[in-house]
């Protein structure tokens, strides 16, 4: 299907209204309650480092929108099979509203060109990307009770930043068979989790960064090449896992309050891990098998105690 090129999509409503869009360039809003919109763009066009974009811009502003099916059951920003430079932007402001991106088969150059935006409490967001190149993922929430997804697969230049501020937040970051970069997830406020995948991923390494209480990050790392991972938690009750399997394995662990436990399992070649933790009652295994083995492991308090084996 050849996509008209400068088509643009207008849309306001006010409650209970929908809007579908689709052309090359899609700009929506609306405001209100119980809106949803959606845009899908496919269509091959030659790959033109200057010529026009394919753009979806969402921005909706009210309580229990949807930019596509409610809980982030279905993409409301559908880009497939397009060379041309794809942007997509979804901004939420309220409560309740959800928000979701697949992009298949596009080549997606600039910084931040693929991004979800929320404002508010109780939103969620999901974002899924494969086989695309160039392709930043942005999730910036703020609010209490948010969710946040994002999957990228067989794809290149590829990196996810997901950012959340408030109590309750929960973040999943799934990457596998990429090329460079990783994911970085930043949460500010209690009972946050944080789950990363990243699989067969070159110059893998999510950064991780937990301030506030009951905190818990998991990520594992397989067959990645130049791996790395810093994970920082700091409050209390935090928990971290970390497994890298292969290549350059380096991990940075540090947590700073009362009992947390900080576990690390590194497999394969040229391994190194630092682990510190400052507060009472914390604990730290680590274990090493191939190659390299350095570890470090520096803990100020009482009742701390540390595990290591190498072989």
């Amino acid at each position: 299907m050849k996509l008209a090129l400068s088509t643009i999509a207008l849309g306001v409503g006010l409650a209970c209204a929908c809007q579908v869009a689709s052309s090359q360039a899609i700009t929506v809003a609306q405001q209100g309650s119980g809106n949803t919109a959606a845009a899908e763009q496919v269509g091959l066009t030659p790959y033109d480092p200057q010529g026009p974009l394919t753009t979806a811009s969402i921005t909706q502003i009210g309580n229990n929108n949807h930019v596509g099916g409610p809980g982030a059951t279905s993409s409301g920003v559908f880009q497939r099979d397009t060379n041309s430079g794809v942007t997509a932007v979804v901004s939420q402001n309220g409560t309740g509203n959800n928000a979701g991106i697949t992009q298949d088969g596009v080549r997606v150059y600039g910084r931040f060109d693929t991004s979800i935006t929320q404002r508010g409490n109780g939103n969620d967001a999901a974002i899924t990307q494969a086989i695309v190149t160039s392709s930043p993922v942005v999730v910036d929430q703020n609010g209490s009770g948010n969710v946040a997804r994002v999957e990228q697969s067989l794809s290149g230049d590829t990196s996810a930043q997901t950012s959340q501020t408030g109590t309750g937040n929960r973040v999943t970051v799934i990457q596998r068979d990429g090329v460079y970069y990783g994911p970085k997830v930043t949460q500010t406020g209690d009972g946050n989790i944080a789950s990363v995948i990243t699989d067969s991923a070159y110059a893998a390494g999510p950064t991780i960064v937990q301030t506030g209480t009951s905190n818990s990050a998991s990520t594992v790392q397989r067959d990645g090449w130049d791996d790395s991972l810093t994970l920082r938690q700091e409050g209390s009750g935090n928990t971290a896992d970390v497994s890298q399997t292969g290549d350059g394995q380096v991990a940075d662990i540090r947590q700073i309050g009362n009992t947390n436990l900080a576990s690390l399992t590194q497999t394969g070649a040229r391994n190194a891990a630092t682990i510190a933790q400052i507060g009472s009652s914390n604990t730290s295994t680590v274990s090493q098998a191939g190659e390299g083995y350095v570890a470090n492991v520096n803990q100020t308090g009482s009742g701390n105690w540390t595990n290591i084996y190498q072989h």
